[in-house]
């Protein structure tokens, strides 16, 4: 039998136990609400400007031009089993993002053709991963002012360098695998505290569907376990509890990823247009990736120039003796030295330090290179870590200690003078995010903006160019030729810049070779499609392009060798099929020019031409009856098209 003196002892004990768990803020007061809202406001309000915004950048090769997900619901079989690309022009690569990629086709389904559709989405899922964010933090520093998890979060809510990924629909993949991130930390939190097992198998299935979202949240597997010791002095069974739990989806993850990427003859060739450190040496290569990891730094705390691509040839190689490159070293070294200075100590310091150099690993190009040298969206999971650090420096620096304030002006004022200042900081941040995320309403504004602070970057020509010719085509088709030449041949400019800054530019000198030829320069179109084929001459596009040269010199063979060529490559190229049944056509073989039709109509059943030219086919064959509903669908869907425009 216990004596008084004991059961004494042991109700202190179980006191001691419940009050390093118990919160400066508990969880019940109204402060988590309100925080959720506001955050969700904040999130929602600096980016509503992108509601009425177009397709831009990649929006067209994962939405607007991509057949699996115009598919809608229909092509999520194909999106599950197939590569990130497959659906233009059946392009293999080695990236596997489901996820994102179904949600687009169910948008589709709902509303095709409609980007701002989709803006609102993804502006909805960022509202929702800021309210995520407060979540998270808010249960997690328990034993710090909840004006620290709040402003942390409203820092991360309207920091520019988000515009990347919220105003560019594609970057849906990065806002899902956040958001499954932050719900997986939630259920964590949960396991950390009540030992729950379901929490345990909530993250962990959370977790998956982020790695299947994008591959960038694995280096959470660190993190996470980290956050365990950091916050709740977790020991090694538990830590290794969570670092398997995570593990086993990722490990699924990548096993299914390598099973499909197998499936199809992808290369593991880096180009140098995307990352301009492929052609470097080591220490050359060590160098230029640390001297980007202080530019990625300086884009965090001074976001003054955003750029939609940085790639080949606008940053430059540098060596070991760079300046840029000792600075940077410098700064991360002293970072690291004091994270592990204070990782004794548990500091929440300690902790945002290590959260941004993990995450921020994966991007780094220091180990391993990877499909870009630069990019502001990479930066997406990593600025929370950074996020933090400012927080956490701030309030060690105004001394601001754990507290249950009373009132509203108490939570968000628990320091007069560094609260005035990242409020100021906060809504200069909105200022220049709602500013950057209107420049991303269609390609003619981002590019032509961008193309001002890029000037040396090949891709940025050849995005400046498309975007010119797309308005020239438009002036074209509003019967003004001769505006349309001039605005063609400031793209062709374009495109002959790109070259010059990498003459391997093959995707320029095919666009340079289009835009000569609707400027009726047909030898120079002729030139630069023969300089594409010398490098791939299995390029479908050019073959296509190629073979309507000779057509219209009424070379009908060769034309017809070249577009057949075209289509065995490519059997999906609606434009192929087009010119295959004109040349068909011009050589009598009605029957095999429907055929050729048809399939063009199967592939895109909005091609006006292809239903007009049935219908001339069918009354080259004396058969008007059945030419009659092709010419009037034609009508029709010419009318609609002007009627959109609009």
């Amino acid at each position: 039998m216990k004596s008084k003196l004991q059961k004494k002892s042991q109700a202190d004990n179980k006191s001691q136990k419940k009050s390093n768990t118990q919160s400066a803020h508990p969880t019940t007061l109204p402060m988590l609400k309100w925080g959720v809202i506001l955050s969700f406001a904040v999130g929602f309000i600096v980016y509503a400007n992108t509601f009425h915004h177009g397709w831009v950048l990649d929006d067209y090769g994962v939405l607007a031009d991509n057949w699996v997900v115009k598919s809608g619901t229909d092509g999520i079989p194909t999106i599950l089993t197939t590569t990130y690309r497959y659906g233009i022009n059946h392009l293999t690569d080695n990236l596997y993002r489901p996820l994102s990629e179904i949600m687009f086709a169910i948008e589709w389904q709902i509303s095709p053709k409609n980007p701002g559709f989709h803006h609102i989405i993804s502006v909805v899922f960022y509202a929702l991963t800021c309210a995520l964010l407060f979540t998270f933090l808010y249960k997690l520093l328990k034993n710090h002012h909840p004006w620290v998890p709040l402003v942390i979060t409203l820092l991360y809510a309207v920091h520019p360098v988000h515009t990347e990924v919220v105003a560019n629909i594609k970057s849906r993949d990065e806002i899902m695998s956040v958001f499954f991130v932050l719900i997986s930390g939630i259920c964590l939190i949960d396991y950390f505290e009540k030992n729950k097992i379901s929490s345990l198998l909530y993250a962990a299935l959370s977790f998956g569907l982020s790695m299947f979202s994008k591959e960038g949240g694995v280096t959470m597997v660190v993190i996470f376990p980290l956050m365990g010791w950091f916050f709740y002095s977790a020991n090694l069974k538990k830590l290794s509890t969570v670092f398997f739990s995570l593990l086993i989806p990722a490990l699924i993850y990548i096993f299914i990823r390598q099973r499909i990427i197998s499936a199809y003859s992808t290369s593991d060739i880096i180009s140098i247009v995307d990352n301009y450190m492929v052609n470097a040496g080591f220490a050359q290569q060590f160098a230029t990736a640390i001297m980007l990891l202080g530019k990625y730094l300086l884009l965090l705390c001074l976001p003054y120039q955003l750029v939609c691509d940085y790639s080949y040839n606008q940053l430059p190689l540098v060596g070991p003796g760079n300046i840029y490159f000792l600075l940077s070293f410098a700064i991360h070294i002293f970072l690291l030295i004091v994270a592990i200075r204070e990782i004794k100590k548990r500091t929440l310091l300690s902790f945002g330090i290590l959260f941004y150099t993990l995450s921020m690993s994966l991007y780094s190009n220091i180990a391993l290179l990877i499909g870009t040298s630069f990019g502001e969206r990479l930066l997406f999971l990593p600025s929370i870590g950074f996020c933090i650090v400012v927080i956490a420096g701030i309030e060690r620096l105004a001394q601001i200690k754990p507290a249950q304030p009373k009132n509203m002006m108490g939570w968000l004022m628990p320091h007069k003078g560094f609260s005035m200042l990242l409020a100021f900081t906060i809504v200069l941040f909105a200022g220049k995010t709602l500013a950057r995320a209107s420049e991303w309403e269609s390609q003619l504004k981002l590019f032509g903006a961008d193309i001002q602070r890029s000037p040396n970057s090949a891709h940025m020509r050849l995005y400046y160019g498309l975007a010119l010719r797309d308005e020239a085509l438009d002036l074209k088709d509003e019967g003004k030729q001769a505006e349309s030449d001039q605005w063609m041949i400031k793209a062709l400019k374009e495109f002959e810049k790109g070259i010059e800054i990498y003459p391997e530019y093959v995707e320029c000198m095919d666009q340079a070779g289009m835009a000569h030829y609707r400027l009726k320069n047909s030898d120079k179109a002729m030139y630069y499609y023969d300089e594409v084929l010398k490098r791939m001459p299995n390029r479908s596009v050019t073959l296509s392009n190629l073979g309507t040269l000779y057509f219209e010199k009424g070379n009908y063979s060769k034309a017809l060798e070249l577009y057949e060529k075209s289509v065995s490559l490519d059997k999906r190229y609606e434009d192929g099929w087009f010119n295959l049944g004109g040349t068909y056509g011009m050589l009598m073989q009605y029957e095999k020019a429907i055929s050729a039709y048809e399939t063009c109509i199967k592939l895109d059943p909005e091609y006006t031409k292809a239903y007009y030219f049935l219908g001339v086919t069918y009354d080259n064959m004396k058969q008007p009856e059945k030419a009659k509903p092709y010419y009037e669908k034609a009508t029709q869907l010419e009318a609609n098209k002007k009627k959109g425009k609009k």
